[in-house]
């Protein structure tokens, strides 16, 4: 059984783009916890984190709509080079098509997904979600203070960062990381995000 094998348990989120619509592809995307992974080239808690309140943020705006991607502006409360946040950015980035001014500049005056991405906005969440076309916002935060993971060995990772773990050890190591992944987004992902 590979470490990963959990993924396809992750609840994923289809999103309508009309964009892609306009120039012909003709289906929405599914979108899921491996696609992020394949994106940030890892799987963390803040990944995870940053799918999860991108997913769950989207579906709560759109209620019985499919959302929109590239009508959803994305503003993060703090800098761009502050701890977590570029993970953040990038995930609901990647979800959302939401992007700073080097993003699409749109067609026309249509599909603009250029300066929908934001840093250090004043709010009260790490994230602020809003759709475009109504201007409905919805803030999340992500908190794992309350919640029990299983352990892993800190002095594995430290081993395997200085490159003196063995191989069964750095095997170890990753095998634990992902089972607190696989915790946070099957057994704790109501119990990790908090909406303003």
């Amino acid at each position: 059984m590979k470490n990963i094998d959990f993924y396809k348990d992750v609840e994923s989120i289809v999103l309508k783009d009309k964009l892609g619509q306009f120039l012909g592809v003709d289906e929405d995307f599914e979108y899921t916890f491996k696609d992020v992974v394949k994106l940030s080239g890892h799987s963390c808690p803040t990944v995870a984190g940053a799918y999860l309140m991108t997913i769950y943020s989207l579906k709560k705006l759109y209620e019985n709509e499919l959302p929109v991607r590239g009508e959803i502006k994305v503003e993060l409360r703090d800098s761009k080079s502050s701890g977590i946040t570029g993970v953040l950015a990038n995930v609901a980035s990647f979800l959302t098509g939401a992007k700073e001014e080097d993003g699409f500049k749109g067609l026309q005056g249509k599909f603009a997904r250029n300066n929908l991405l934001k840093y250090e906005s004043s709010i009260k969440g790490d994230i602020r979600f809003t759709r475009i076309d109504n201007e409905k916002s919805i803030e999340v935060s992500y908190d794992l203070t309350n919640i029990a993971l299983s352990n892993f060995n800190p002095t594995l990772m430290q081993r395997g960062l200085q490159e003196s773990a063995s191989k069964e050890e750095l095997e170890t190591f990753g095998a634990t990381w992902q089972q607190r992944v696989k915790e946070i987004l099957t057994v704790h992902k109501d119990k990790t995000l908090i909406f303003y």
